[in-house]
């Protein structure tokens, strides 16, 4: 066995499908917030024997640049077996994000605010007035048998390694490591996690009423020694 007191944590990612609209803008989002109940690293894409990194419930800015020593502080110490290959990262996060950005979409300006006119539920996507007033907006991922707003994503979800039951408050996401990790008793591994949330905050206009969506970032997963 090889214990963890310690890693070096570079950059956090979280990468998660929510909609994607075929004729909609997109901008970068000033922040992007995810909140973190479990991760855990996996010797397969099932997760059935995982080794539990951290428990916390924490809440992510994996758009600020201090992302990376905010993770650092939330993995627990943990042991990993010595030969065992370890393939994935699963994590369990709240079904509920928050999310701060503006869109252009032709002349017309959609921001996130504080109280759309429409909440985003598991059915609906948020829904405001051109022109609000720049705040943090509440988006929650949608039910994977769609409704509402939303086709039915059972099967993008299980591309992405989502998992979700319909109305649950949270769901988990899987992620294959970029390259798979078999410890040794020599190795003082770091983990590298990296993300990229730009053009991750879509939006449509029509008639003076913005529709706001919330898509995937990019990310990558790395162990060494």
């Amino acid at each position: 066995m090889i214990k963890f007191y310690k890693l070096n944590i570079y950059s956090f990612l979280l990468n998660f499908v929510f909609c994607t609209s075929l004729f909609a803008a997109a901008a970068t989002p000033s922040s992007y917030k995810p909140t973190v109940t479990k991760v855990e690293l996996c010797t397969s894409s099932s997760c059935s024997d995982p080794v539990v990194l951290g428990t916390t419930t924490k809440e992510f800015d994996i758009a600020s640049a201090s992302v990376g020593a905010d993770v650092g502080t939330y993995l627990s110490d943990f042991t990993i077996t010595l030969g065992k290959t370890y393939t994935h990262m699963r994590s369990t996060i709240s079904s509920t994000f928050k999310v701060t950005g503006a869109v252009t979409v032709g002349s017309e300006t959609c921001n996130t605010v504080a109280s759309p006119s429409v909440a985003s539920t598991a059915t609906l996507a948020a829904k405001n007035a051109t022109d609000g007033t720049l705040a943090e907006m509440t988006i929650l991922i949608p039910d994977a048998n769609g409704g509402g707003d939303y086709s039915n994503l059972t099967s993008t979800f299980s591309s992405k390694g989502i998992s979700k039951t319909d109305g649950a408050s949270t769901f988990t996401f899987t992620v294959a490591l970029s390259v798979p990790y078999t410890p040794k008793s020599t190795d003082v591994p770091t983990i590298r996690m990296s993300f990229d949330v730009a053009d991750t905050l879509e939006a449509t206009e029509s008639g003076g009423t913005c529709t706001m969506y919330l898509t995937s970032p990019t990310q990558s997963v790395t162990i060494s020694r």
